[in-house]
């Protein structure tokens, strides 16, 4: 087979925190089902934050960087391979979870001869312990040019503009946490941080699961700047208003926990306060250390705590075909930022991601890509 010609692309790598540097490479399909993309519009991510502001443990830096961040993001196709079925021109959102089969062929060359967690009847792929994600282990869209496996990059239907498009990605690992949640009528909701991601869950049980604002209580700070937060729930408390978070003792089904970080131990003590017996509580918020937890509470109580962690195609292909619904677009349009980029150069992104780091408003940050010139 005749290889593929390349490409010249610039990947925009954080080196150290708050540090930007370009790097000039060429790039190329390698496999028949290879796609070359180019960024449109990127979300940045509470986890690219840690990464460049440099609060990940060092350890965990050391392993990373040199690393092109972002993994949010809706690209377009220069150019497809034979087996790709996508045309150049094509819209899409990247799907940033490799799983081992993709990414390893060599060492689980089937689905069927896969890691535990993603051959048939195991976890699922957004649970694969071999897997590539992008701007975790391997370089993410902060790159002119860059190679994904067409199988990973999910079509972004004509109606939806690629500012909400590029909020698919947040959207559906709330999706797949969602799924192992008792969600149902007459059950209330908390969801622990008034940020982008704890809005995107209020959206996501209004849009998905039809329930009713009265239903859901957010906690958080700032809430002066935050209006557009408190219009899309019932109630909206401040995270250390001791007395609000005590009166909801026992009186929440399922609480999804948005903030992680220094804060996990706290958010954790209040779902475990708020949650009825045999409440649930969804994990969408790491935290870099181990917390302490009441454990006898959480036994005495019959508590259940899901760890959600990502997701895989057919939740994409699920909150794309949603997205072309007028009302979850005009809800959506309320989580993002007023600030808007244009990355042309390293000195761009960095702006953009320092602009992300110490904004006040809970906005999502999105960042366009000039196209060729």
């Amino acid at each position: 087979m005749v290889a593929a010609p390349e490409t010249g692309s610039i990947a925009y790598r954080l080196t150290q925190p708050f540090r930007i540097e370009p790097l000039e490479r060429p790039v190329r399909r390698e496999r028949p089902d290879d796609v070359l993309l180019r960024p449109r519009v990127t979300g940045v991510c509470a986890s690219d934050l840690k990464l460049y502001a440099g609060t990940r443990d060092r350890r965990a830096l050391s392993k990373k960087l040199p690393l092109a961040l972002l993994h949010e993001g809706v690209a377009e196709v220069l150019e497809s391979g034979p087996a790709s079925g996508l045309r150049p021109g094509t819209r899409v959102v990247v799907v940033p979870n490799v799983p081992c089969y993709i990414a390893h062929p060599d060492t689980y060359p089937s689905k069927d001869e896969a890691c535990l967690a993603c051959r048939p009847g195991g976890a699922g792929e957004n649970y694969c312990l071999e897997n590539l994600y992008l701007s975790s282990n391997t370089d993410g869209l902060a790159q002119t040019v860059f190679r994904h496996p067409a199988p990973l990059c999910v079509t972004v239907p004509a109606d939806v503009p690629d500012t909400i498009a590029v909020l698919t990605e947040p959207l559906t690992t709330i999706v797949a946490g969602c799924e192992k949640a008792p969600i149902g009528a007459g059950r209330r909701y908390l969801v622990l941080g008034n940020g982008p991601l704890g809005q995107l869950v209020a959206i996501c049980l209004a849009v998905f699961h039809d329930v009713p604002r009265d239903a859901i209580v957010m906690t958080g700070h700032d809430w002066e700047n935050r209006a557009d937060a408190a219009a899309l729930v019932g109630q909206a408390i401040d995270a250390d208003d001791a007395a609000a978070i005590s009166a909801l003792r026992a009186r929440i089904d399922v609480a999804f926990e948005c903030v992680g970080s220094a804060a996990n131990e706290q958010t954790l003590e209040q779902a475990v306060e708020s949650l009825r017996p045999g409440g649930t509580t969804v994990l969408f918020g790491p935290s870099e250390t181990s917390v302490l937890f009441n454990t006898r509470e959480v036994i005495g109580k019959g508590l259940a705590f899901i760890g959600a962690n990502r997701s895989f195609v057919p939740h994409f292909r699920r909150v794309l075909d949603r997205l072309e619904d007028p009302r979850a677009q005009d809800l959506l349009a309320r989580v993002l930022s007023p600030s808007r980029f244009v990355v042309r150069s390293a000195d761009d992104l960095n702006q953009a991601l320092y602009h992300a780091w110490t904004k006040r408003d809970a906005g999502k940050t999105l960042i366009g890509w000039a196209g060729p010139e």
